[in-house]
């Protein structure tokens, strides 16, 4: 088990570019591997902005330049709480399901305090196994008050550290991957800047006048708003067009804005 983070998390920031070591060179953000190098959600950022994350394909894998959606729903919703005294960096969460060693690294844990305007969130750096009952987490910093049995507890996982290109109707997308991999592959993916994502419809590059906001569709593509599965106020902005022109914009490119 870990108190602390066991892989680099720190922000990478250009000139430098995240270690490959797969022996192909050096391929920065478009590796991909079996072997975790990174906290998942560790962030890179290029010289003019560009925002990449470090994520793990689930089931479905990924297609580059296709978007990739979360797939973790709430860890533990809603249980009695395990009392912690304040000061702690650790607190036990009642939870049947099997969970790894620092499977939670990066998820988060809401105590929810009896008297409601008290409670309060904290990020996991690492957790032991569970034992089938309950599992022992480890937060990024001391908790601020005491837990009581009176309180209650959500834990959230990671959300990086199960992503998929197969369709899905109720995922957030998380960004476009760099390269195509496949299922427990680890990857990097594009979450702002401009970025060439796939066209759900064959009228994104034909945008009238003042039509530049792009949604995501279900099936990992993005369109305008008027276009089949997609609805204004529902469907999940995934930015805006950021070529100039009206018919025939090549690509185009996407100002893409799922995180920065």
């Amino acid at each position: 088990m870990s108190k602390q983070f066991t892989k680099p998390f720190n922000p990478i920031q250009w000139p430098a570019v995240p270690h490959d070591f797969t022996g192909d060179n050096n391929l920065g953000i478009y590796t991909s591997e079996t072997t975790q190098r990174y906290v998942y959600g560790t962030r890179y950022i290029t010289w003019d902005g560009r925002v990449y994350k470090y994520m793990l394909l689930t089931t479905g894998g990924c297609v580059s330049y296709h978007g990739v959606h979360g797939t973790l729903e709430a860890e533990t919703t809603y249980t009695t709480a395990v009392a912690a005294t304040a000061g702690n960096r650790f607190m036990t969460v009642t939870d049947a399901s099997t969970i790894a060693e620092d499977a939670l690294a990066g998820a988060l844990v809401l105590v929810y305090d009896s008297t409601a305007d008290n409670s309060t969130q904290h990020h996991i750096v690492g957790n032991e196994a569970s034992n089938g009952t309950n599992v022992k987490v480890y937060t990024e910093f001391p908790l601020p008050h005491s837990i009581t049995v009176s309180d209650s507890v959500e834990m959230f996982g990671n959300q990086y550290s199960a992503v998929s290109e197969a369709s899905y109707d109720y995922g957030a997308w998380l960004g476009v991957p760099t390269v195509t991999a496949a299922t427990t592959y680890n990857i990097w993916a594009q979450t702002w800047g401009p970025c060439i994502v796939s066209p759900g419809n064959t009228t994104l590059d034909d945008a009238a006048a003042h039509e530049r906001l792009c949604h995501w569709k279900y099936n990992a593509t993005i369109a305008e708003v008027d276009d089949a599965y997609v609805s204004a106020g529902y469907n999940q902005v995934a930015g805006y067009i950021w070529n100039a022109g009206t018919p025939d914009i090549a690509g185009p490119q996407i100002y893409l804005m799922c995180s920065t």
